[in-house]
């Protein structure tokens, strides 16, 4: 009865240690992840509405990322801010009064939700596939003769997809990760914008006294692909340094061509980041 006991008591605190690993394991999966980035960040723009030239610069960008790893799934939250100036191909007369650049912002938020699809054990690497909902400002403005500056904009929200592949490796210090993600559908708020003076959009707002953003915000439109091609890229390689503290590596890519006014005018956009962060993990 003794030998039976003891085969009971051993077999019992197997499972128990069993399920204390399973379960530390599990807890380990969940985090919630906080970054701050800065870095370098390059331009190419090309306004047709505004001029035929295009525009390059240069910044140093801002990011706060805030993500929660689940289980089986990913959150990510975003928000990236830069500053710029602008300059094309043709030379600056200032003293005669001619000035050739934009001054130029733009700010993205985002929101995606992704569920793990595939797991490779052998690889320590997991497949999520999900969606994203983001904002895009791009803020210009254009100055010209005597510093007259002219404002345009490009303005929408979006709905698409986002995918993610994500690499652990055996020290559990290091986590790779490769992510693009895809608007479907947008609401763009300069939709038929010949130039800065002739649109659907502006016309109306050349006598109008009210809020001119509010004012656009309402009169959106929805656009799809056939109006909006876009899409961003980020390959990212986290170090941990400690339980909690670690350097992230970032290199983002962002390009978007939204058509202003029929097959006439476009605002192409090309965004290019090396980013480096501090990252938190509770």
């Amino acid at each position: 009865m003794v030998k039976y006991f003891f085969l009971l008591f051993v077999i019992c605190f197997q499972s128990a240690i069993s399920f204390s690993q399973d379960t530390r394991k599990i807890n380990s999966d969940k985090s919630h992840v906080f970054s701050f980035y800065t870095g370098y960040s390059k331009y190419i723009e090309r306004d047709d509405a505004m001029s035929p030239f295009k525009y390059r610069g240069y910044s140093l960008p801002l990011e706060v990322t805030y993500r929660h790893n689940g289980a089986k799934c990913r959150q990510i939250f975003y928000v990236n801010f830069d500053k710029l100036k602008l300059l094309s191909s043709l030379p600056n007369y200032e003293n005669a009064g001619l000035s050739h650049y934009v001054q130029n912002t733009n700010i993205q938020i985002g929101y995606s939700y992704m569920y793990r699809l595939f797991r490779l054990a052998k690889f320590q690497t997991d497949i999520y596939f999900g969606g994203e909902i983001n904002s895009l400002l791009n803020l210009r403005r254009h100055a010209y003769i005597n510093n007259n500056e002219f404002l345009m904009l490009d303005q929408f929200s979006s709905i698409g997809l986002k995918a993610l592949i994500e690499k652990r490796f055996s020290n559990d210090k290091q986590v790779a990760t490769l992510n693009i993600n895809i608007p479907i559908l947008s609401y763009a708020l300069m939709k038929n914008t010949y130039n800065a003076y002739n649109g659907d959009k502006i016309d109306p707002l050349m006598n109008y006294s009210g809020n001119m953003l509010l004012y656009l915000a309402k009169n959106g439109d929805f656009v799809s692909l056939n109006r909006l091609v876009y899409f961003k890229t980020e390959l990212s390689f986290i170090q941990f340094i400690s339980n909690h503290i670690g350097v992230e590596c970032k290199l983002s890519l962002r390009y978007y061509q939204f058509t202003q006014y029929e097959d006439m005018n476009y605002s192409k956009n090309l965004q290019s980041q090396i980013l480096i962060g501090i990252v938190g993990k509770l």
